[in-house]
């Protein structure tokens, strides 16, 4: 008898366990079993219920953390796009240069990739950094701490001197378990970053401090075991190590700072920078990072974002492929990121939040 309540109760605690994994980090992140309301289709507008914010807050904002600019009118601000891998940043790469109206739209043509010329009117001056305007100046998916060394020095020489000149940084986040699950299925087929420079204090990291995880030029025979098992595998917390300033923790030189201090100061750093930016956007909301990206810079997007189901993603096509223990897994070494997602999602709601309650009350007014 006793045999058997211990099995039942080990089963029991087995079947909560994946369910509550499924909830948090698995399921649709616009179903009602995530607790985020259905959103209004076909236009850039946000609904009221969307709003809504089913957890509790862990952080407080001020006025301060609102964002607006009126880029349309200036002449000097040079928006920079900081693109994450396997967060949607290419399609919204896109949409800045092809999908903006505004009168200094970029003009683009495909060489053979799409390669466009972004400058303000009557000018030479360019108004935005980003992989389709500009290639990889700082390097393939630069991060903060190379942006910040690179693209003012950048800028100047395309731009000349300019008096109080602006960078405006924008990005995009994603669910940190799809992303990371994303990412190990882009390996499988081929997809490498390899040439990615990972430039801190002046030089490249070292083999030592970044060992490759795979020979060869690809890592296609990636199994979920030997992706989870590799040590120097930077797919697991990307977006936090790529929002902070690793001059703050000796780049890529783990020695000498535990692995807890180490990342406690990359979270906080990549907190405190995202707060600065002047826009984010999340994947898994488009229509509302639509609505924040027009509200926050003051210009309209000509065509609505589209929302790509969960099912239909590539994150989704792994999840059929691996188990419980390896979500958990994951979930364990993307804990960071997972922090900065929910950081970076009361933000958001708080924005959205504002232009919300200030376009009712500008309604009310008219």
């Amino acid at each position: 008898m006793n045999s058997l309540l211990k099995c039942f109760s080990v089963l029991v605690g087995s079947s909560l366990a994946f369910v509550l994994v499924t909830l948090v980090y698995i399921c649709p992140q616009r179903s009602m079993w995530c607790g985020i309301s259905n959103i209004m289709k076909g236009n850039s507008d946000v609904t009221s219920d969307v709003l809504t914010n089913t957890l509790p807050r862990l952080y407080r904002f001020k006025r301060e953390d609102i964002k607006i600019y009126n880029f349309g009118q200036s002449k000097t601000d040079v928006m920079v796009f900081l693109h994450i891998q396997k967060t949607g940043g290419t399609t919204f790469g896109r949409h800045l240069v092809t999908n903006l109206n505004i009168t200094f739209a970029c003009k683009c043509r495909r060489t053979p990739k799409l390669r466009c010329y972004c400058k303000r009117p009557s000018s030479d001056k360019i108004w935005l950094f980003s992989r389709h305007s500009l290639g990889w100046p700082c390097g393939l998916h630069s991060d903060w701490t190379e942006m910040q060394s690179c693209v003012p020095e950048f800028i100047r020489k395309r731009n000349g001197n300019v008096e109080n000149q602006k960078y405006l940084y924008v990005t995009f986040l994603r669910e940190p378990i799809s992303r990371v699950l994303s990412e190990f299925r882009c390996y499988q087929r081929g997809t490498t970053w390899a040439s990615s420079q990972h430039k801190c204090k002046g030089r490249q990291a070292t083999e030592k401090e970044l060992p490759p995880c795979y020979k060869g030029e690809t890592w296609e025979d990636v199994t979920i075991d030997s992706f989870i098992g590799c040590k120097s595998n930077l797919a697991f917390n990307r977006q936090s190590r790529m929002l902070a300033d690793l001059t703050l923790v000796n780049c890529y030189n783990e020695t000498g700072m535990s692995y807890k201090k180490r990342q406690k100061i990359i979270l906080k750093s990549a907190i405190r920078n995202l707060r600065s930016m002047a826009y984010f956007g999340l994947t898994e909301y488009q229509k509302e990072s639509q609505y924040l990206f027009e509200k926050t810079f003051g210009i309209k997007f000509r065509k609505s974002f589209e929302q790509r189901d969960e099912e239909e993603t590539r994150a989704a096509d792994v999840r059929t492929d691996i188990d419980q223990e390896d979500l958990l897994r994951i979930k364990k070494l993307t804990a960071n990121d997972i922090r900065l997602h929910r950081f970076a999602k009361e933000l958001f709601f708080y924005r959205l939040k504002y232009f919300k309650d200030r376009d009712q009350r500008e309604g009310l007014s008219r």
